[in-house]
């Protein structure tokens, strides 16, 4: 639930301490802290998610809404509204383009990495576990299955 929580709250700030030009880019920030699904769903460091949404606060340069998925790129409120209704459950690369260096946002992408880490580190330990167990019973086809995914996890690792 931390997860979660620590994302609402910090859409929380940047809704109390960012003006954005367009007020549609505040509803829909409204309507995604108000649906945990979404929330949770939400990356603000993994940029390869086919879903993106950029918002833009008022001083910068830069359209205040812009989502793109699979290619296709569109600054309609309502679209993206339903977009996101539609497919609450899906991930969703969250981007805030801002005038000033933040703090909190750093401190989030940087505790959001370092999260998906620990997590990444308990698959890894769980991987190992069960190949030890495959091992004992002489299970070779689920040996093979299962390092084969630890390979791809420690590849992710780095």
């Amino acid at each position: 639930m931390r997860k979660t929580s620590f994302k609402k709250d910090f859409i929380n700030y940047c809704l109390y301490n960012y003006d954005f030009k367009d007020h549609t880019a505040v509803w829909i920030l409204n309507f995604i802290k108000s649906h945990p699904l979404i929330t949770h769903n939400i990356s603000f460091t993994d940029s390869s998610i086919r879903r993106k949404l950029r918002i833009a606060e008022k001083n910068v340069n830069r359209p205040t809404l812009m989502f793109e998925k699979d290619g296709i790129i569109t600054d309609n409120g309502e679209t993206i509204f339903h977009e996101l209704n539609l497919n609450k459950t899906d991930g969703l690369y969250l981007e805030f383009i801002l005038s000033t260096d933040d703090i909190r946002y750093n401190q989030i992408r940087s505790e959001e990495l370092t999260k998906n880490d620990e997590i990444l580190q308990e698959d890894i330990k769980e991987l190992e576990h069960l190949i030890d167990q495959a091992l004992l019973s002489k299970d070779e086809v689920r040996f093979y299955e299962l390092t084969d995914e630890l390979q791809k996890l420690t590849k992710e690792r780095g």
